[in-house]
């Protein structure tokens, strides 16, 4: 019996790609005073991480482990929010955020069979994406108008512009957290 509570469930797809949609262009800062070098690095270690997390597919397609895993995955923006707050512009903030969300891109395969083999109906799949595609979206267009707010009080340097987003993102990603734990608790079949 599935108890994932769907209406909650769509409603973190939502807030999670909105989030996506508003943070997208704050990395290009972030990651200014890394060498390219880290990137080749940082990919070898994706490309391993998920090749060695395909070994436990067959314990860890289920949802239980799903829904531990999801959970977990979703506390680490608030750690990557945390260190770029704490370590603006720096090198140090920069390596911390980068080898974060790259922990979370080792789990972007097995998140999404997981979710398709649990979300098994072709009409839910489609719920699911298509919520996807209208937070990207309206996070996009979110972060345009934030950044647009900003340029015209004349906060115009753009590492104070992506400093302030990350309250933004802070806030953002409390509601995906809370929508999502939520779906999780409540009893509510899919």
């Amino acid at each position: 019996m599935r108890t994932i509570h769907l209406r909650f469930y769509l409603l973190y797809k939502l807030l999670n790609a909105l989030f996506l949609g508003c943070s997208l262009g704050s990395v290009f800062i972030i990651y200014a005073p890394l060498n390219p070098k880290i990137y080749s690095i940082g990919g070898i270690t994706l490309a391993l991480g998920a090749w060695i997390l395909t070994f436990f597919y067959a314990k860890i397609l289920k949802e239980k482990p799903y829904k531990v895993i999801l959970l977990g995955i979703e506390l680490i923006p608030f750690c990557y929010i945390l260190a770029y707050l704490l370590f603006p512009n720096t090198f140090f903030g920069a390596i911390l955020v980068y080898c974060l969300y790259q922990i979370t891109f080792i789990f972007g395969d097995y998140l999404g069979r997981a979710e398709t083999l649990i979300f098994a109906k072709k009409s839910v799949l489609s719920w699911l994406d298509k919520r996807k595609q209208i937070g990207y979206l309206i996070g996009l267009g979110m972060a345009f108008v934030f950044y647009a707010v900003l340029d015209s009080n004349n906060i115009t340097q753009k590492e104070s512009q992506i400093y302030l987003m990350h309250f933004l993102l802070f806030l953002l990603q409390c509601g995906v957290f809370f929508t999502l734990f939520y779906a999780f608790t409540k009893k509510k079949n899919v």
